[in-house]
Formats: C-alpha cells, structure tokens, sequence
C-alpha cells in the first residue's frame, strides 16, 4: 500500500470544521476505466459484446455495498469499454465534480493490443492520476493487470492506493477463470464482479476514512 492522502484528507476536514455545514449530498466515487469497471464489452478474441447489466456491473454493485455498511455513497459509472491509458486524460471531464475518490483501471489493452511500452503506458496513467489529484479526487490505481513491474516502476508514488481486486480470477491475461466467464473468455459473470467488489469495500474504506468521513456522515 502506497498513500499520499494527507493534504487532501487535511484540506477536507479543515472545510468541514470551518464551515460547519452538514454534507447535503452522497460522498461521490468515480470508476474510471475499460470495460473491466464498465461491466461488459466488445471481446477482442470473439468480437461480441459480454458481461454483466450496467445495473450489476462494479460501481453499481459496490455502491450498494457501501450502502449497506452504512455510507451515504454515490458511485458514477465513467469508464468505457475498450478505453485505452492513452485516452484517458482527454476524458478526464466525466469525472463528476466534487468526486472524493477516483478508481482507475485501464492501461491493459495499451501494452497487449496496441503494442505499447510500459514507460508510455506509465506517462499515460501519471498524466491521469495527476488530473485527478488536480480535480480534488484521491486515486485507487488497480495494479494487478500490468504484468510487467517496469510501469508500476515508472509510475512510482503517484496513486494515493494499489489495490489488486482482480487476482486470482483470471487464468491467463484477461482469461477468467469458467466460473467467474461471462461467457466471452475475457469479462467477469456475477459471481466474478462479486468477489472484486467484496475486496474493494474495505480498500475504500480505508480511504475514506483517511479523508475524515465515516459511515452515516
């Protein structure tokens, strides 16, 4: 775990302190990726289109999550199915406004499709995190895709957070395992988006808590 949340957990209490104001809107949380955080896609291997519903996809369910443990939470849905790390700073602006925490997750079709390195991927993915920051959102970079320790490297201490909620699931590169296949051989069924949502929780968690906010705040 890598964190570089203090100015930003210090500039939040120090607002909530100064203006005394209770929070009249849902801590908002955005999921900004590929079709990975999206729910489904186009594979690349078949050329259909497979996944799960927007509606049972990763920000929906993990915002129900974090719900029923009590946060006032509103997760947005901005990734992309087939988003590259490449495309990434341009689509910067639908991260919601006032958005505290910012789930990235792409970067993976960039070295596998398009055949680029791993310190271009990582100047992609700094450019990305730096908008973020630059918005006012922590960052959870997910890590476990990238294969090759050269971009993690490269990209240093940039993510307030590493989280590696995909592992274990896959057989190959983007080849889940026949019971998490959404039926396509590279997008998680149900059950599969479970258990990465199920490991996400206390990670975010962990963050905002770091931030000052606590369940029914």
């Amino acid at each position: 775990m890598r964190w570089r949340l203090q100015s930003l957990a210090a500039a939040t209490i120090l607002f909530l302190a100064v203006t005394g104001l209770a929070r009249a809107e849902p801590i908002k949380i955005s999921a900004f990726g590929d079709s990975s955080l999206y729910g489904g896609g186009e594979a690349y291997r078949t050329g259909r289109f497979s996944g799960v519903p927007v509606a049972e996809a990763f920000p929906a369910k993990l915002e129900r999550a974090l719900r029923a443990r009590g946060w006032d939470v509103a997760v947005s849905n901005n990734a992309v199915p087939g988003r590259r790390a490449g495309a990434g700073l341009g689509a910067i602006f639908q991260i919601p406004v006032g958005t505290k925490l910012t789930i990235v997750r792409f970067g993976g079709l960039d070295l596998r499709l398009d055949k680029a390195g791993p310190e271009q991927v990582a100047s992609y993915l700094s450019q990305v995190i730096d908008a973020v920051h630059q918005k006012g959102s922590a960052v959870i970079l997910v890590k476990e895709w990238f294969g090759r320790q050269p971009v993690l490297d490269a990209i240093g201490n940039k993510a307030d957070f590493y989280a590696a909620w995909w592992v274990g699931l896959n057989i190959a590169d983007r080849v889940p395992r026949p019971e998490y296949d959404a039926g396509d051989g590279e997008h998680l069924n149900a059950a599969g988006t479970d258990i990465v949502v199920a490991r996400a929780v206390p990670d975010v968690e962990r963050v905002l808590t770091a931030f000052g906010l606590k369940p029914g705040s």
